[in-house]
């Protein structure tokens, strides 16, 4: 019985939820129209949630799979969903804001679709290379072992935090037009590329030690595995700055006896890696 009144709660509230969200979004778009001054953002802003929150909610209830309560929770699928009703909320209130524009409410919308555009590229990412497959251990050489697993640090992920902070504080002090325009760069140009950089990075990089081999998986929407042997790995360094101390990551650097060498950043537990490589690369 418990069970059955939780389902009832839960389809109720899947059945609702984009007619609930869909409300709130045009009531904070009327309040943000009614309203002048900084009110009127706080209240687009929420706009800009509640609205791609109605599409999302809306695709996850009534696309295939989606409907049964009994169906079992698919992150992937949700995470995909969740970044195309962002991106079919930023399309539509660009749509209208241009077919409006030069209106209060044309303005409006524009400024909210832009506001759409980092996230739905974030989220589309994320999806993207979580389902992304490692090819580690299909390459890893015949009649090898695994010595010493190593992986991305999440302190990767701090460049485009500071980038999101950095436009926020450019929009909070009263700069003017300079602070506004600094602000739509740096959310609009500079957040999604390095946020696609550095959740490409955590997610799709790797590196793992064998007897005789060097395996470092990498790449952006495409993973690739580069193999080095030890025996020609002339050197191995760590560099890291005060925050890499501080949270125990760093950048690898593994120069080989012909002059190529390769670079990785955001290595957690660095010196444990080039203690491994070091010690496999002189025996």
């Amino acid at each position: 019985m418990d069970n059955d009144v939780a389902d009832s709660w839960k389809n109720s509230i899947q059945r609702w939820a984009p007619l609930a969200f869909a409300a709130g979004a045009l009531v904070s778009l009327l309040l943000a129209m009614a309203i002048r001054g900084v009110t009127a953002m706080w209240f687009l802003a929420l706009f800009a949630v509640l609205l791609p929150a109605a599409f999302s909610s809306a695709l996850m209830r009534w696309w295939p799979r989606g409907a049964d309560p009994g169906t079992e929770f698919d992150w992937r699928r949700n995470l995909i969903l969740s970044g195309a009703g962002l991106l079919l909320a930023a399309v539509l209130t660009l749509l209208l804001g241009v077919a409006w524009t030069g209106g209060r409410l044309g303005n409006m919308l524009l400024v909210a679709g832009a506001m759409l555009l980092p996230p739905a590229a974030l989220v589309a990412a994320l999806g993207w290379l979580l389902g992304r497959r490692s090819h580690l251990d299909t390459e890893m050489p015949a009649g090898e072992h695994v010595l010493h697993r190593a992986k991305e640090h999440w302190g990767v992920l701090l460049p485009p935090a500071g980038v999101l902070l950095l436009a926020v504080l450019c929009l909070l002090i009263p700069l003017g037009v300079i602070g506004f325009s600094a602000a739509a760069v740096l959310y609009l140009l500079v957040l999604p590329g390095t946020g696609v950089a550095a959740l490409a990075a955590f997610l799709n990089t790797s590196m793992v030690v064998t007897e005789r081999h060097l395996l470092i998986e990498k790449g952006i929407f495409r993973r690739r595995v580069r193999k080095l042997a030890l025996e020609k790995v002339d050197a191995c360094g760590v560099k890291r700055g005060w925050l890499g101390r501080l949270l125990g990551y760093g950048r690898v650097s593994v120069i080989c006896l012909d002059g190529s060498s390769l670079t990785v950043r955001g290595v957690a537990d660095p010196q444990t890696l080039r203690q491994f490589v070091l010690a496999k690369a002189s025996s």
